[in-house]
């Protein structure tokens, strides 16, 4: 037996999502939802993905300018404790949280730039008339030297580089404002 092993670690592309701040799961005023995933979706622990038709999935890039609840992936989408409750759990990206994804569109990043949906369930800066979901808290450069605002955590077993290991720090933007 392979006690204390994670198993599923060797599947894995990136870091899972970290909740920094804001996450009670046992306090009913935090804004989440359970939802099962679209046919088809592979949804990723920190990937943004909305709702369409009752069902998660990942965002594209057409959703940057939709008017609709952003949410962030807590657990993967095949995961044992999704497959037990037959759905997803997504923190409302119009709540309270700070997080670290790896999930993110590859650049330059500084503390108060304002994100917004991009494709694949990508965290991306925000472009004029996009709905901002949150706005980068902590600035650095990558151990990698692939740009500022990223914090480096570590390698996962699947994870060859340290660009698949580096997470895009953020905070959610709690109101749905447009990027100017």
């Amino acid at each position: 037996m392979l006690y204390g092993t994670n198993r599923r670690a060797a599947a894995r592309a990136k870091v899972p999502m970290q909740v920094i701040r804001g996450f009670s799961p046992t306090e009913p005023y935090k804004l989440s939802s359970l939802a099962p995933v679209k046919d088809g979706e592979e949804i990723y622990s920190g990937m943004l993905i909305v709702k369409d038709a009752g069902e998660f999935r990942s965002t594209d890039a057409a959703d940057s300018d939709a008017l609709v609840s952003f949410f962030l992936a807590l657990h993967d989408y095949d995961s044992h404790d999704v497959q037990a409750a037959g759905g997803l759990v997504g923190l409302d990206c119009s709540d309270d949280y700070e997080v670290q994804t790896g999930y993110y569109t590859a650049g330059s990043y500084l503390v108060d730039d304002p994100l917004a949906a991009g494709a694949d369930g990508k965290v991306a800066p925000a472009a004029a008339n996009d709905v901002i979901i949150g706005y980068v808290t902590k600035a650095g450069t990558a151990a990698n030297g692939s740009g500022t605002g990223l914090a480096y955590v570590g390698k996962t077993w699947s994870t060859a580089t340290q660009a698949d290991a580096t997470v895009l720090q953020f905070k959610t933007a709690q109101n749905g404002q447009l990027a100017a």
